[in-house]
């Protein structure tokens, strides 16, 4: 019989928020392996609360006990209590630590988290057990060798809209130039930002400003109410087939089913879904294309 508890997964942190609008005690923990240090990518507001083991001498209901002492940059161990989802995390202790700059922080503000949990000598990982990776999530729902593979598989599937290949293709041109995936060698990239002021984000780059409806703010909510991580890709196809299915008419959905060519399919869904302030219209359908010799012939 399953259980849930039988796939336990552990993690190590450090602290970014101790004030928990419910006042439950729960706080914000970028995670090492997970969240990477630079909140461009993966800002603190959009980590999910842990909520924080408190010991038995306390009542644990209704506000009755003390509050927790942890303090912000303090580092933690805990569990997952999804287990491989890992969106739910539960933190059991604070482990001491000795804080100065580690070579790669001196040298290189913009390393990678490989390259700094493989030097920084705060975290250490017994034999056989590495750093969390969100890939894990589209890796568990996704097929696929790469992103443009995974998001063209989705894209075939009753989940993802039952597109015919040729339409598939065309949706992920557009991604593939809203994404920038060329400067991100030749896939589709999740955590896509774009400069100041246009604040937008992910494969489609869902823009955060009011007169673009907040959709990013949107995809985040989305995401959040499944236990995912709005970076993941999953998420983020979901997200996609929500905004199509709940807006039909102004995306023109009927139209991009039954587009006949890459070309028609690219260009209905750069002139509704995308809307760019730059068209490149060209570069979407070659990459369409290309996408398509690739995949499909």
């Amino acid at each position: 019989m399953k259980y849930y508890g039988d796939n336990t997964r552990w993690f190590m942190g450090t602290v970014v928020n101790i004030n928990d609008p419910l006042e439950l005690g729960r706080i914000k923990v970028r995670i090492f392996g997970m969240h990477t240090h630079n909140t461009a990518h993966i800002e603190d507001g959009d980590l999910p609360w842990a909520q924080v083991v408190i010991p038995v001498t306390e009542g644990g209901s209704s506000g009755i006990g003390t509050n927790i002492g942890i303090k912000v940059q303090a580092q933690v161990y805990g569990v997952f209590m999804d287990g491989k989802d890992s969106q739910l995390p539960l933190v059991l202790g604070s482990v001491p630590k000795y804080e100065r700059p580690i070579t790669t922080q001196m040298l290189d503000t913009e390393s990678t988290v490989a390259d700094q949990l493989q030097h920084d000598e705060r975290v250490h990982y017994p034999p056989g057990i590495g750093p969390i990776d969100n890939t894990d999530v589209d890796n568990r729902y996704l097929v696929g060798a790469d992103n443009i593979e995974k998001a063209f598989n989705f894209f075939l599937t009753k989940e993802g809209g039952g597109f015919e290949p040729h339409v598939a293709c065309g949706i992920l041109g557009n991604f593939y130039i809203e994404s920038g995936a060329s400067m991100s060698g030749g896939d589709l990239n999740t955590i896509a930002q774009s400069a100041p002021p246009e604040r937008s984000f992910g494969i489609a780059q869902w823009n955060s400003s009011s007169n673009a409806g907040y959709r990013y703010q949107n995809l985040q909510s989305f995401a959040a109410e499944r236990n995912l991580s709005w970076t993941t890709l999953y998420a983020q196809l979901l997200f996609t087939i929500k905004e199509l299915n709940d807006h039909k008419t102004y995306y023109k959905y009927a139209e991009l089913k039954k587009a006949k060519t890459i070309e028609e399919a690219t260009f209905i869904f750069e002139s509704r879904f995308e809307n760019p302030k730059i068209k490149k219209q060209k570069e979407r359908v070659e990459a369409a294309e290309e996408i398509y010799r690739r995949l499909c012939t």
